[in-house]
């Protein structure tokens, strides 16, 4: 029996769709293979993505970015050089943006645990009313912190910052008060003086100086 050689199959012929842009017109061609299978693994991703990013735990591109200037924040303090611990640096300190979020990044990744991520208190006091159990002057704030308090569960955070680091973290501790965090314990200790109107001293030599 004689081999039958098959019958090749005619080309597709091209199909020219009807409409027309400024007299340009395609022909109707199925998309690549490799081009729907991306298209349809997006569509696929973007379901864990949303729930891992915007519902679940994942980091928010602003948390991301908090965080990035936090620790630039962080950096600039370590450049302040020898700045005093005096009530006029210590209230005035994180006015700069970026030392405040340098601030705010040192007391979340520390101390919001017992405080809570406002300052509202949780195990530890509140941080954000008048009262204040081992505090009367600013400067108290950075005693407290470099040294902690023995039996109390405030631990001596001294002995892991820099002064500039605790100087920086004892500032936003002091901005907090007056603010209204979302939840907020009872006051405890006693309502002190509030802080002195004051002006920011000038930048120390050999410190980062403000960019305009």
């Amino acid at each position: 029996m004689a081999n039958q050689t098959p019958t090749p199959t005619a080309p597709r012929e091209p199909v020219l769709l009807s409409s027309n842009y400024d007299g340009i017109r395609e022909y109707d061609n199925p998309m690549p293979f490799w081009w729907t299978s991306i298209f349809w693994l997006t569509i696929l991703a973007a379901g864990p993505y949303f729930f891992f990013y915007h519902l679940g735990v994942g980091s928010s591109l602003n948390d991301n970015y908090e965080a990035e200037v936090g620790e630039y924040g962080a950096i600039l303090a370590a450049q302040l050089g020898d700045v005093e611990a005096d009530t006029p640096t210590i209230l005035t300190l994180v006015e700069r943006p970026e030392l405040r979020m340098g601030g705010a990044a040192l007391f979340k990744g520390n101390c919001a645990t017992c405080h809570g991520p406002e300052g509202g208190g949780l195990t530890g006091p509140n941080l954000t009313d008048d009262a204040y159990i081992n505090v009367k002057t600013p400067e108290d704030i950075f005693r407290v912190i470099t040294n902690g308090v023995p039996g109390k569960g405030m631990p001596e955070w001294g002995k892991r910052f820099s002064k500039q680091q605790v100087l920086l973290l004892a500032s936003y501790v002091a901005n907090l008060r007056g603010t209204k965090p979302g939840s907020a314990k009872e006051a405890q200790g006693s309502v002190i003086e509030p802080w002195p109107k004051v002006e920011a001293p000038a930048t120390p030599s050999g410190s980062a100086a403000p960019t305009k």
